[in-house]
């Protein structure tokens, strides 16, 4: 058995291509039974491939005593094996509070930015984990339940950047019987016995009786199916990356415009993947299913609707757009003199206005241009921001409304709100721009005089 699981285990690596001659490799060991067998069998590979290896352990002094006798074990058996250690004792409690972070995902970002930095600094080629296939089972189960998509039925990557799992090619009873015929020592891990984890409850108790009632061979059909997946992972990130580049726009890192008429054009799954690329990129890193659907939610919405996804990401609706800012924030104080018929160009927006003939007006359903009474409005203009005792009288209605009252029933999103400009004449509103003119200056038939006024966002 030892020598047929070994020639298995090499023929993983060389089918993924997990390892090459001179590679050094940082190996993720945390004691257990896991670890400690891959650790066995990259030794067993040492020779033959002139690798260098070493251990790197974290202490995430979450079982006390427990924790401290895995780190003394770690450190042993490297020293017994005649490689370096690396060991980093994490505070994984404070790290949940300061990032907000689960348990498991504090712990796992601790432990890969340890492996990471040990890997730079360190020069190694690779890091080596000791996911196998049961662990991959479990991870499909658990995304096909909590509804990931396609992604998530992907599994466990064999190979991602310069993370290596050779492992997965084996189920756990295998690894316990290499361990036990060659009389390996390993560490037990209290917790893993502990059903309140969700991962440990499918290991336990879900994935027996799916095993026991359906399919005996479920752990080997689950990672066929994140094989599967896997291959239609790369043929879709591949499309993603093609359409992204095309409706993807205005990124500068505090905000991200996708083109929804282009995003619409694009298959359902693939519309999915596109927001999750969106929001991987915004939030730089991993991102729930649960927000892709919302942002999805929201293509269906009515413009100004908006999603708060946490960590100060915002995400607002458009009429054309769907719109990505991070940490919004209150704009400066803006005015302007406005002559009559000139033409503005500012950082941000423009403001033109020209004198036409009745003849030259066409109306149109966009409000970014408008036809008033150039006689009433007068020679002298202001542009500026809306102020809270704003008021105007929507064209089309008889009485007054103030502005910030207009804004909620327009459905503009608050961070939008603050972005609105007037133009004004002493004190009445002429236009609120871009949204709606004042009934009080609309053109009419006793108008001799028409301006046309034009207001954009560049």
């Amino acid at each position: 058995m030892l020598r047929g699981f070994f020639n298995r285990f090499e023929s993983f690596i060389r089918k993924y291509q997990l390892v090459s001659e001179n590679d050094k490799i940082i190996v993720g060991v945390s004691g257990g039974i896991d670890s400690v067998v891959l650790l066995d069998l990259l030794m067993e590979l040492r020779g033959s491939y002139r690798l260098d290896i070493s251990v790197a352990h974290i202490n995430h002094q979450l079982r006390g005593d427990e924790s401290d006798q895995d780190q003394k074990f770690v450190e042993k058996l490297a020293e017994d094996y005649g490689i370096e250690c690396f060991v980093h004792v994490a505070d994984v409690k404070a790290f949940m509070v300061e990032h907000k972070a689960s348990l498991q995902v504090g712990a796992r970002e601790i432990r890969y930015k340890f492996f990471e930095t040990v890997k730079i600094l360190k020069n190694f080629t690779k890091i080596a984990t000791a996911h196998n296939a049961n662990d991959n089972a479990e991870t499909v189960l658990l995304n096909l339940l909590r509804g990931s998509g396609a992604n998530g039925l992907a599994g466990i990557p064999i190979v991602r950047n310069d993370i290596i799992r050779p492992l997965l090619f084996a189920e756990r009873n295998e690894i316990e019987q290499y361990a036990k015929l060659k009389s390996l020592k390993y560490r037990e891990d209290s917790s893993n016995l502990k059903d309140y984890y969700t991962r440990n409850f499918i290991r336990h108790s879900l994935l027996p009786q799916i095993q026991e009632r359906i399919n005996p061979g479920a752990i080997g059909t689950l990672n066929r199916t994140a094989a599967i997946f896997q291959e239609l992972e790369t043929f879709v990130n591949n499309e993603t990356k093609v359409i992204y580049a095309n409706l993807a726009k205005n990124f500068d890192g505090e905000k991200l415009v996708l083109d929804i008429f282009k995003l619409r054009n694009s298959l359902l799954f693939l519309q999915e993947n596109i927001i999750m690329t969106a929001l991987k990129d915004f939030v730089m890193g991993e991102v729930d299913y649960a927000k892709v659907h919302a942002v999805m939610d929201l293509l269906d919405s009515e413009t100004g609707s908006s999603i708060e996804l946490g960590n100060g990401v915002v995400v607002y609706k458009d009429r054309r757009n769907l719109v990505f800012i991070r940490n919004p924030k209150e704009p400066a104080e803006f005015i302007a003199e406005i002559l009559r018929g000139k033409k503005y160009e500012f950082e941000e927006f423009y403001l033109r206005s020209e004198v036409v003939e009745r003849s030259d007006v066409h109306f149109s359903l966009s409000p970014v241009v408008e036809f008033v009474d150039a006689d009433l409005v007068g020679e002298v203009l202001t542009l500026r921001t809306w102020h809270a005792g704003d008021w105007f009288i929507p064209l089309g209605l008889k009485g007054h409304k103030k502005i910030s009252d207009f804004l909620i029933d327009s459905k503009i999103p608050i961070y939008q709100k603050n972005n609105v400009l007037v133009l004004t004449n002493r004190d009445n509103v002429i236009w609120v721009c871009g949204l709606r003119v004042d009934d009080r200056f609309r053109m009419t038939e006793r108008t001799r005089r028409i301006l046309k006024l034009e207001f954009g966002y560049k």
